[in-house]
């Protein structure tokens, strides 16, 4: 009879402990599939290309002790600059510029593209902010991976933490990227960036240090006399080039002159309805009114937040999934779900 008792009390036992290992492997299944979203095999190699640029940018400038101040470049990606220095034009915060660096954009870029139809040899036109340098090279390795054709209008000045440590401005960034097999090509055009995009903001100290860099890469600056001409002439360039898409990264003087509002969120923006008018004079508002739809990169906050990219994370190659909260929600409802049937102890009945 005792032994009887027992072995009933062993075979419960083992059971209920057998259904907790399950809801445990259960509720783990559904955080890992319903929680990220890994990459296919054509991503993965995107990402791993710019994440060992990030690699090769952050030794060389350790080699040349240049490296990140400690602390701001978590995710040791080489392009964290520094808070201050006569490159700066205006403030950016470091936690926006770390995201910005997360080679996950690359995969974002690319998954926006092909979503667009482009494809090999089809036109692109870029234009930068050396505020985001991190955020520029992973468009360009998303749109070199594609193979297409690229117009490239950069500008120099940067944001705090940008592309502004006076020995590694962009030229110079990117001439150690393409040493190192990394980036391709050089832009087409500079301007200096800052106010006007003629760096109207900047000491004499900080533009000399630019046109000089610019000129060791024999890159031309684009001109003007008025922020008014350099919309103009940007304009004038990327329509001439005629692109299926024109993608925009920070907020040049040029960028959305005129219009504070609509592109300070981001996003992929349209071209409007015709007959519709924009608010607004800048370079994005005349390419959306000439048919072009524009990829615009700026709030680094929001748009991580929709792309499913972590703000201020480390790289790492998966997505968090959008569906997160809803499988959480199903995980809380089927724990308490089990709970209820759950027997954690039972009356021996003989």
């Amino acid at each position: 009879m005792k032994n009887s008792l027992l072995e009933v009390q062993r075979s419960f036992f083992r059971n209920a402990r057998l259904r907790l290992v399950l809801l445990a492997v259960v509720l783990g299944v559904a955080w890992y599939f319903g929680a990220v979203s890994p990459l296919s095999g054509d991503e993965l190699r995107l990402w791993e290309k710019v994440r060992n640029a990030q690699e090769y940018l952050f030794r060389w400038r350790e080699s040349r002790g240049i490296a990140p101040e400690t602390g701001t470049d978590r995710g040791k990606t080489g392009f964290i600059g520094v808070e201050w220095s006569p490159l700066t034009t205006t403030l950016g915060p470091l936690e926006a510029k770390r995201t910005a660096a997360d080679p996950l954009w690359a995969v974002y870029a690319l998954r926006r593209f092909r979503a667009l139809g482009i494809g090999k040899n089809d036109k692109v036109a870029l234009l930068s902010s050396s505020s985001f340098p991190g955020l520029v090279y992973s468009i360009l390795a998303a749109a070199d991976h594609l193979g297409a054709d690229v117009l490239w209008i950069h500008s120099l000045g940067a944001s705090t933490w940008g592309a502004n440590h006076p020995s590694l401005p962009w030229p110079v960034m990117a001439s150690v990227l393409r040493q190192g097999g990394f980036l391709s090509r050089k832009p087409d055009w500079y301007t200096l960036g800052g106010r006007g995009e003629m760096g109207g903001d900047l000491p004499e100290e900080g533009r000399k240090i630019l046109e000089d860099a610019a000129a060791r890469e024999n890159v031309p600056f684009l001109k003007a006399s008025s922020l008014a001409g350099m919309i103009d002439a940007k304009t004038a360039l990327v329509t001439a080039f005629a692109p299926r898409l024109a993608v925009n990264v920070g907020g040049g003087a040029a960028a959305f002159a005129g219009n504070d509002s609509d592109f300070l969120r981001g996003g992929l923006f349209p071209p409007p309805p015709e007959g519709a008018v924009l608010p607004g004079e800048g370079v994005l508002q005349r390419l959306l009114e000439e048919g072009i739809p524009v990829l615009h990169f700026l709030n680094m906050k929001e748009m991580a937040s929709e792309a499913g990219i972590p703000y201020d994370g480390v790289p790492a190659p998966r997505f968090v999934s959008l569906r997160s909260g809803a499988v959480s929600a199903a995980g809380v409802a089927f724990f308490f779900l089990f709970l209820l049937f759950h027997r954690r102890w039972d009356r021996w009945r003989p």
